[in-house]
C-alpha cells in the first residue's frame, strides 16, 4: 500500500502561482498512491477557479472514495464564518483537508477539534 501527502497551497503552482486543474492532476497521478492525505485544499474558491480539489486528486489517482472536511467556510483572508456542528459548507467556498482511497471506506467520521487558544502566528 502507497500512502502519501500532499500540501496543496490551495491549488497553486509554486513555478507560475496559478491554478491548473489538469496540472494538479498530473502530479497526483505521478504519486501513484493507494491513500492520499491533502492539506490545504479549496472547494468552489473563487482563487482556484471554484474547483473541487479533492475531486480532481480522486479523479487523477482513479479513486472512487474520497472525502473533504471545511475547516473554513468563506474565503481565507476576506470573509470567514465558523462552522456548525452540523455543517460542511455545502454551496460556499471553503478550505480545508481532503483524503483520497483506492480502497473501500465503510463510513467516514470527521472529528472537530475546538480552536487553538491562542491565535498563529505565535511571535515570541
Amino acid at each position: 500500500m502507497r500512502l502519501a501527502t500532499f500540501n496543496l497551497l490551495h491549488g497553486r503552482s509554486l513555478t507560475d502561482g496559478l491554478v491548473d486543474p489538469d496540472r494538479l492532476a498530473a502530479t497526483v497521478t505521478t504519486l501513484d498512491a493507494d491513500v492520499l492525505a491533502l492539506q490545504e485544499v479549496d472547494r468552489d474558491q473563487t482563487r482556484s477557479g471554484h474547483h473541487d480539489l479533492t475531486a480532481i486528486a480522486a479523479r487523477a489517482l482513479d479513486a472512487p472514495h474520497h472525502r473533504f472536511a471545511a475547516a473554513v467556510v468563506g474565503t481565507p483572508g476576506t470573509h470567514i464564518r465558523p462552522l456548525r456542528h452540523d455543517d460542511d459548507g455545502h454551496g460556499e467556498p471553503c478550505h480545508g483537508i481532503g483524503l483520497v482511497t483506492r480502497h473501500p471506506v465503510r463510513t467516514w467520521h470527521v472529528t472537530r477539534l475546538r480552536p487553538a487558544p491562542v491565535r498563529a502566528p505565535i511571535h515570541i
